[in-house]
């Protein structure tokens, strides 16, 4: 089995079947279930960057309910977390002023919550999964789905290596390889390129919802002082966003004095000059001209 990834749910994906063929075996072996062992199921993962959670650059906040279920001792195993979440802030923007909502939308409670890097989680999940016994493949991307005679899903194609930015082959050429599978999962985040083909090729949007995007813009800032405690989120609506535009911001205090700050804008915007960028620094200059701790208060 091959799985394609490029985040947590895979990985996660990979470890839990990684785990479920081991306590089969395990259990058949001590004649607790009727059957045979399945044996050694080869479980695979490619991922198209150098690294591990290379391509993963998001921060977040993290229901552990999930890890947890997967991974029970995630704590005692050393789960790259950044803090549990010790306040809840919600925060109405305007040109001049961030107000603090005196209610906080339940679905902005945070509470037993983990403030994470996904870069730092992926990474750990990625080490997690190789120590029961899957094949992580990194420098390998994916650049076409393989299909039979019936259209089924058999695999997948990686790209060619050694191609400069014209597409010429360069010294170091290796053409991609055909790895075949009996199920093959994509995980690619919300556009990715395979399954944007398997959707083309298989209809599986007729009769769908089309897709909602929006984009995020983020940076990490680190501060001089304590003004902003790690385990601190803060949310954020209204400015820059008009009432025809989706959009709001976060602020996640992390370790060592580090912030994660970003604004998301929907893409359905109707403004052909809005700028996603400016709608970051906008919303930024509010909060940083009344100082963290005075805007969240």
């Amino acid at each position: 089995m091959w799985c394609l990834w490029r985040g947590s749910a895979n990985l996660s994906g990979a470890y839990h079947l990684a785990q479920l063929v081991r306590q089969h075996n395990d259990a058949v072996a001590r004649g607790e279930v009727p059957g045979t062992a399945i044996g050694e199921v080869e479980i695979a993962v490619i991922e198209k960057g150098a690294t591990v959670g290379a391509h993963i650059l998001s921060g977040a906040v993290m229901d552990p309910k999930g890890l947890r279920e997967l991974i029970p001792d995630f704590l005692e195993q050393g789960a790259p977390l950044e803090s549990p979440v010790k306040e809840d802030h919600f925060l109405y923007l305007t040109k001049s002023r961030a107000i603090r909502s005196p209610i906080t939308p339940p679905p902005l409670m945070n509470h037993g919550y983990y403030i994470v890097s996904l870069n730092r989680l992926t990474a750990w999940l990625g080490e997690k999964c190789e120590e029961v016994g899957v094949n992580i493949f990194p420098e390998f991307p994916g650049a076409d789905v393989l299909y039979d005679e019936s259209d089924r899903v058999i695999g997948v194609r990686t790209g060619d290596k050694g191609i400069d930015k014209e597409g010429k082959q360069k010294a170091n050429y290796e053409p991609g390889v055909d790895l075949h599978a009996r199920v093959t999962v994509l995980g690619e985040g919300p556009r990715g390129s395979l399954a944007k083909q398997l959707i083309q090729r298989l209809n599986l949007d007729d009769g769908r919802e089309p897709q909602v995007y929006s984009i995020g813009v983020k940076e990490l800032w680190e501060l001089p002082d304590d003004r902003y405690p790690a385990g601190r989120v803060t949310h954020t609506l209204g400015f820059p966003s008009d009432a025809q535009t989706y959009g709001g911001g976060w602020i996640y205090g992390m370790q060592n004095r580090i912030l994660n700050i970003g604004y998301v804008t929907g893409l359905d915007y109707r403004d052909p000059l809005l700028d996603p960028h400016a709608n970051f620094s906008a919303s930024n200059n509010i909060l940083t001209c009344q100082s963290c701790s005075t805007a969240a208060s």
